[in-house]
């Protein structure tokens, strides 16, 4: 007489006598794999930097001092400001970035993936020097604080301000109209 079996076996049935968890562990290493991959799709893509307004801006370095000029990339909105100058892996000597708020407020700047030392100079609404951090350290996330509030931050290759001799009576000026 014929007899059929009323248990199903692997694959039709993964909880079967004798089956064990090691379908559900290779279903589980298939899941983590695909999240894996997926998730290094976005560490591949490049970093896109926002689009920079450029000017010529105006270093006073000291009161009796000629001004000396600067080409400047202007970060004035929040991508732009949040990107600076990450990534940037060569800067030129009279090259810089300035950083343009609305007001003046205390300013915190950090050095995450920048690559290049750099001199941060802080300044008031009316141009005038508050601090100077210098050779800021690349890659650091040591926040960098200016001792006062300030509208404009200028930042420049590390090791020109000191070259340059900016002194406590520095001046920023500016061809921005409603400085």
């Amino acid at each position: 007489m014929w007899r059929q079996l009323a248990r199903w076996g692997w694959p039709f049935w993964p909880l079967s006598r004798g089956c064990g968890l090691w379908p559900f562990f290779i279903v589980g290493g298939w899941l983590f794999s695909a999240v894996s991959v997926s998730a290094g799709d976005e560490a591949a893509r490049p970093v896109l930097a926002p689009d920079f307004a450029v000017i010529e801006i105006a270093l006073q370095p000291g009161k009796n001092r000629a001004p000396l000029s600067f080409t400047v990339k202007l970060a004035e909105t929040e991508t732009q400001r949040r990107h600076g100058l990450m990534f940037t892996a060569y800067l030129p000597k009279q090259q810089g970035m300035l950083f343009v708020f609305e007001t003046d407020a205390q300013r915190q700047f950090w050095m995450k993936n920048t690559q290049i030392p750099l001199d941060m100079l802080f300044f008031t609404s009316d141009g005038s020097l508050v601090n100077i951090i210098h050779s800021a350290m690349p890659f650091s996330l040591t926040a960098r604080d200016s001792a006062g509030p300030a509208r404009y931050v200028l930042e420049l290759n590390g090791g020109v301000a000191a070259e340059i001799g900016v002194q406590p009576d520095a001046r920023l000026v500016l061809p921005l109209v409603g400085q």
